[in-house]
């Protein structure tokens, strides 16, 4: 995720940066009495007209409803002016928060406003002197709709009409806008003429922006101290909240500050919330990173809770960001079906990114190789789940395999297409970056087998020359060193990959497990099998699906415990899988089958990378026991020890669970 903006909405959070806007709107209504019943508290003296504020008691009561997040109530009266009289711009300018704040329903929550707007001008002039406070209120639910989106030339002109008439003026939400049009140096003006302004809250949201504005510029250092203000700021305001915290985990991620990017992460879940920015997606991705897969999935876990727990407006704010997360998780999990059924939706859902610094195309491209990869490894089980049936279920798998490689090679052209500028191409390979911020270090090899060796390496010398950063010289040597693999340059490839991976941390397990498989295999052809084995255990032991991803074989010293039709068919399954290479110097399988239980156990100097036990059932066939007890052993070795529930992957990404009632958005807190 990039960097999101804060802001004070009605209640005493902090939002990504341009909320701003929608908070500067929902604090100027003020609060009326929270007496319960409600309608008790809207008793004579509440609905009295009051100055810049006239109106019929109905139209007060649709207002005060709104205050309260009665949005059910609000809509009822305004319903029930516009029926009485379809010319109240009162009645449209409620609907217009109603469809904004309790439907997420911009386009038609911008209609009202537009009515109001038009009627309110026809009824009071410009500006409205009797109307003023209807008119505050009104200009800052534009600019907030005009955000949501992505209007940010309409959101700009609504704050200036704001500021000359009003105050206290918008100064630094300006930036916000004018960076998401890359008017950086106008975005720094409006920081500074916020910082100025001399109030607490201002200089929480230049400090804000500053963050990111110096990220999206390309000054990752310059930004990197800039989000550690902020935080520190915050700190000693004590209005320390999840957006300070997760844009400098960001940032920190940017220099590649893991370990820091970490602990930062994990003081935002502990820290006030906010409608952006979740700091449990960033920890997912950054234990799926490393090869925490249990750490991954209990930070996963937590996603639909703080979903949930969002005003609808925002709440599919960073769906995408969700799914991109889940489908990466699953594919390292050895679940590409999942995988693909989660990218199919994000590949033509794409989220708003209003309130987020990251140029789109980024989701976009990363969706793409995440749902090419996850039809090839679709591809690659197919042929593993056949590799011991019959010739003719072995050849009705190698047509199904041709037909997902085909749907991943679409998704592939996707890639390509996203990726056709220089700019665009140079930048995904300087991850970490503005340019690819949350382009997964273990994702952006696969870009060699999408665009070719040469025209990566060649992005990757101009990434290289274009990067400050002192760290990034190992991940262009990883980089490069698949591009050279590819290519079937071993010698090169090994070169690279023995230079890069001493100076890669620990939390790039992931990518750590794709150099030392590289090694391996580079290993094997120059100096024979043995040498290289340990570096397939080593990559095994980092990431187990390593290898099905790549689509490279494991060399496998078969030994049979003992003999019989079981035994034989199993091994000769083995024989044929695409994961599994025969060579006396390799790791050592042991095949332990009898006519109703195997046995297969993957090992290597001690090690056991994965076992798997089998029984056979009734009416079963000895060649579809052996079938079913090697395809089960692919699934065990080539995938991390997880506890993966069926509960867990529908829950997740909240398909099992559309919302919480429907009712409470409408109705707002009880």
């Amino acid at each position: 995720m990039s960097r999101s903006s804060r802001h004070a909405p009605l209640q005493p959070v902090r939002v990504v940066f341009l909320s701003a806007i929608t908070g500067l709107l929902m604090a100027s209504f003020g609060t009326l009495a929270q007496t319960d019943p409600i309608e008790a508290a809207m008793d004579a003296s509440m609905i009295q007209a009051q100055p810049g504020l006239p109106g019929t008691p109905d139209e007060l009561r649709a207002l005060g409803y709104a205050q309260q997040e009665k949005h059910i109530r609000a809509r009822e009266y305004a319903d029930r002016v516009l029926e009485q009289n379809p010319s109240s711009f009162a009645g449209h300018e409620v609907l217009a928060l109603v469809y904004h704040y309790a439907e997420g329903n911009f386009p038609r929550a911008l209609y009202h406003a537009n009515q109001a707007e038009a009627l309110l001008m026809a009824q009071h002039g410009d500006p409205p002197q009797a109307a003023w406070r209807w008119h505050a209120i009104l200009l800052k639910e534009l600019a907030g709709i005009h955000n949501e989106l992505s209007h940010f030339e309409e959101t700009l002109a609504y704050f200036e009409r704001y500021n000359q008439s009003y105050n206290p003026r918008v100064v630094a939400e300006r930036a916000w806008p004018l960076m998401k049009m890359r008017q950086f140096d106008a975005a720094r003006r409006a920081a500074a003429e916020g910082i100025q302004e001399g109030s607490q809250r201002q200089r929480e949201v230049a400090l804000n922006a500053l963050c990111a504005i110096e990220f999206e510029a390309g000054n990752t250092e310059t930004s990197y101290e800039a989000c550690r203000e902020a935080v520190n700021y915050a700190r000693t305001t004590g209005n320390l909240n999840s957006v300070d915290l997760t844009n400098f985990a960001e940032a920190s991620r940017s220099v590649m500050q893991l370990e820091e990017a970490e602990r930062t992460l994990l003081e935002a879940t502990r820290a006030r919330g906010s409608w952006f920015g979740n700091p449990w997606l960033e920890l997912a991705e950054l234990y799926t990173r490393g090869g925490r897969f249990s750490e991954a999935l209990d930070a996963l876990r937590e996603l639909p809770g703080v979903r949930r727990a969002r005003p609808p407006h925002v709440r599919d704010s960073d769906r995408n960001e969700t799914w991109r997360a889940l489908s990466a998780f699953y594919l390292v999990a050895g679940r590409p079906d999942e995988a693909q059924r989660i990218t199919s939706k994000a590949m033509v859902m794409p989220d708003r990114r209003a309130h987020n610094s990251r140029d789109p195309a980024q989701d976009r491209t990363i969706i793409a190789l995440l749902d090419r990869r996850s039809h090839r490894m679709l591809a690659e089980s197919e042929l593993e789940s056949a590799a011991g049936a019959g010739l003719w279920d072995r050849t009705e798998a190698r047509v199904r395999a041709l037909s997902l490689r085909f749907d991943g090679w679409m998704s592939g052209r996707q890639s390509v297409q996203l990726l056709s500028t220089d700019e665009a191409l140079v930048g995904a390979f300087q991850v970490g970056s503005a340019r690819a911020a949350v382009m997964p270090t273990w994702l952006a090899p696969e870009l060699s087998g999408v665009l070719g060796p040469g025209v990566v390496e060649s992005a990757i010398a101009s990434a290289r020359t274009e990067d400050q950063r002192s760290v990034a010289g190992a991940y262009y040597d990883a980089f490069a060193a698949e591009a050279a693999f590819v290519r079937g340059d071993e010698e090169r490839a090994l070169e690279l990959a023995e230079r890069s991976l001493p100076l890669l941390s620990r939390g790039e397990a992931l990518l750590r497990a794709r150099l030392l498989a590289i090694r391996a295999e580079a290993t094997a052809t120059e100096s024979g099998t043995a040498a290289a084995s340990p570096l397939y255990a080593q990559a095994m032991l980092s990431d187990p699906g390593v290898l099905r991803r790549m689509e490279l074989e494991l060399p496998v010293r078969i030994v049979l415990s003992q003999g019989g039709d079981v035994a034989e068919a199993i091994e000769d399954a083995i024989g044929r899988s695409p994961r599994f290479d025969e060579d006396d110097a390799g790791l050592t399988l042991n095949i332990d089958a009898r006519a109703n239980h195997a046995e297969l156990c993957l090992r290597h100097e001690g090690t056991t990378f994965g076992c798997t036990e089998a029984s056979a059932e009734t009416n079963e066939s000895p060649a579809e026991f052996a079938a079913r007890a090697s395809a089960e052993f692919h699934r065990d070795a080539f995938a991390p020890r997880v506890d993966l529930s069926q509960g867990d992957i529908g829950s997740l990404d909240g398909s099992n669970r559309v919302t919480r009632d429907p009712l409470e958005d409408m109705l707002g807190p009880q």
